[in-house]
């Protein structure tokens, strides 16, 4: 990954699925939301025990946290795997499994909590920044606090502050080198959003192509002969051929 991303090194070339696509060392944005859009979180408390296990099953496989926010019903991660491309899957079926069953025992429910599984998507160093944005103006945008930095359960908290984070190891290098470790750098950064970039990257978790440049993403198709972008309509997906 180029520009001013200062991730691992390691490749990885399968996808846990048709359209996931992930590599050591890259960063990828994933989302999990309620079924049904319900609560997964009643309050406060559920979010702090939530944290605390993805804090200790994020280090136990090897997952570097650099952006996250929590509503009631969905999170987002910016997440970073070290040394094994399955390991974001693994985090959120450990931790996602764990969540629903304690979630259905103390609110005497039962079936699925969580709609389907975790959407994800690879980053490339200039969506990396749009990502970490799009995750810490997430509360702000659902009309939860008007500064995104009063929000309890988010990195915008340590972005905008310098602060440590509350609930997690915070992988802030990135940040620190793209504003210079200001936090009135990333304020100004934050104001900056723009529709057509929130658009991508909502378009990006749902079909789970990776998102950034098109030179970058066929990089990673030649890497991994896989078809990384959706086909253009009317057209039959390309069929790679290996060696």
């Amino acid at each position: 990954m180029g520009g001013e991303f200062l991730g691992g090194g390691a490749t990885s070339n399968h996808m846990a699925r048709q359209k996931r696509y992930v590599k050591v060392g890259e960063p990828v944005h994933a989302t999990a939301r309620g079924a049904d859009r319900a609560r997964i979180f009643r309050h406060g408390f559920d979010k702090r025990k939530y944290l605390e296990r993805f804090a200790l099953v994020a280090e136990q496989e090897g997952v570097e946290v650099h952006g996250y926010c929590m509503l009631d019903n969905h999170v987002h991660f910016l997440l970073v795997p070290t040394n094994n491309k399955l390991a974001i899957a693994r985090l959120f079926l450990r931790v996602h499994t764990w969540w629903a069953q304690r979630f259905n025992k103390l609110t005497g429910r039962s079936g699925h909590l969580f709609q389907s599984r975790f959407h994800s998507c690879l980053l490339d160093s200039a969506h990396y920044f749009a990502a970490m944005r799009y995750i810490d103006l997430n509360p702000k945008a659902a009309g939860m606090v008007a500064d995104p930095a009063d929000f309890e359960f988010s990195s915008a908290h340590a972005h905008l502050t310098g602060e440590p984070d509350a609930f997690l190891v915070l992988m802030m290098a990135n940040w620190r080198h793209r504003f210079s470790n200001d936090p009135r750098r990333y304020r100004e950064f934050l104001s900056e959003t723009r529709r057509e970039e929130q658009e991508r990257i909502e378009k990006a978790l749902r079909n789970g192509f990776p998102l950034g440049a098109e030179d970058w993403i066929a990089q990673l198709e030649q890497e991994s002969q896989r078809r990384l972008r959706p086909a253009p309509p009317g057209r039959r997906p390309v069929m790679w051929r290996t060696a």
